[in-house]
């Protein structure tokens, strides 16, 4: 962290936080040479005043037809207006998709009242022959701005069918199975 100091000698604390959106207790202990000291604690909280929560599937199978939503929240005492748009990208080759996957309208407006969500939401179609999904929300409302990116594997509709026959043979014996 780095110290400052103005002149009625009160001290400024910057420093980065880890991309963590939280609470975090903050200590402070500061002595002099002659031991006296001064110490205080305060509760810090890290957040973006504009934040999108995807709610995605941990895969997607192909010929599905699904709804992706999104929660997108203002954490400010002002009303918002803003646009989320979602953007899908083959993650192999990264070049967009949305048209194949009919993702007709990528971008969807929301209005948020003060301290309000929403949930914004897209249909999607999941086409055979794409191997993994890159999925990108985003969401931004004047100045402020928030997204995410994740990619999501495209599992195939075959099933993987196994049989088996029991094979019992005793000692010294011989058998012959047929396995159709």
């Amino acid at each position: 962290p780095q110290l400052t100091t103005n002149e009625s000698g009160e001290i400024s604390v910057e420093f980065t936080v880890p991309e963590a959106l939280t609470r975090w207790n903050f200590m402070g202990l500061a002595h002099t040479s002659d031991l006296r000291y001064g110490q205080f604690s305060k509760e810090v909280v890290t957040r973006k005043e504009l934040m999108v929560t995807p709610n995605l599937p941990r895969f997607f199978r192909d010929g599905d037809r699904m709804v992706i939503q999104t929660k997108v929240s203002n954490l400010t005492t002002n009303p918002m207006q803003g646009e989320a748009r979602l953007q899908l990208f083959d993650a192999v080759t990264m070049n967009p998709v949305d048209e194949l996957m009919q993702n007709q309208s990528t971008t969807k407006a929301f209005s948020l009242g003060a301290n309000g969500n929403t949930v914004v939401s897209w249909e999607i179609a999941i086409p055979s022959g794409i191997d993994a999904v890159m999925v990108r929300i985003s969401a931004q409302a004047g100045n402020h701005s928030d997204g995410e990116e994740v990619m999501l594997p495209v599992l195939t509709n075959r099933m993987l069918v196994t049989e088996t026959l029991p094979l019992p043979v005793n000692g010294n014996e011989t058998k012959n199975f047929t396995f159709n």
